[in-house]
């Protein structure tokens, strides 16, 4: 039947100016969108690194992406410690290095001086007036101190995770 109508279309636009310009834009808009590469997402470097990590050495995205409303918390637990957390935790003591903001003990009173970085350390609560601020630390934070993910040959395309078909 293709056959058919191509011959037909021929012809058509052989002896019709009309009909032959317009099969002319299909053409090209028909070349064009096969030959249009379609752009990549671009992410922050070593974004697909890391999570490719955590995936691989915990099941990371697998366990958040998991609906777990009707899961019993035992059943969650169990998963979280023998799989989440210790293979996250290796991935992170193999191959990032991550040291704290603040060195005092969290529940204890610090002061920030007037030049403190606001980027190191969030003042929370009710904040009024000008440093030197006297508080409690809640948190200590986390500052990347070295990072040597494995590189990946293909970290453009966004893939964490490839699929899985067994065979």
């Amino acid at each position: 039947m293709r056959i058919i109508t191509a011959i037909k279309a021929f012809f058509k636009a052989l002896f019709n100016a009309d009909f032959s310009q317009k099969v002319e834009r299909l053409l090209s808009e028909a070349s064009s969108s096969q030959t249009e590469v379609k752009a990549l997402p671009q992410f922050a470097e070593g974004t697909v690194g890391i999570l490719a990590l955590l995936q691989r050495e915990g099941r990371f995205l697998d366990f958040l992406q998991e609906d777990l409303e009707n899961v019993p918390d035992a059943q969650i637990g169990a998963v979280v410690k023998t799989t989440v957390y210790k293979g996250c935790r290796k991935a992170l003591q193999d191959y990032i290095e991550v040291i704290p903001v603040m060195q005092e003990e969290e529940g204890g009173e610090v002061t920030l001086d007037k030049d403190f970085n606001p980027a190191e350390i969030r003042v929370v609560g009710k904040v009024e007036g000008e440093p030197p601020f006297n508080g409690t630390l809640r948190h200590k934070g986390w500052r990347l101190k070295k990072a040597n993910l494995p590189v990946s040959e293909d970290t453009d395309s966004g893939i964490v995770c490839p699929a899985e078909v067994e065979l």
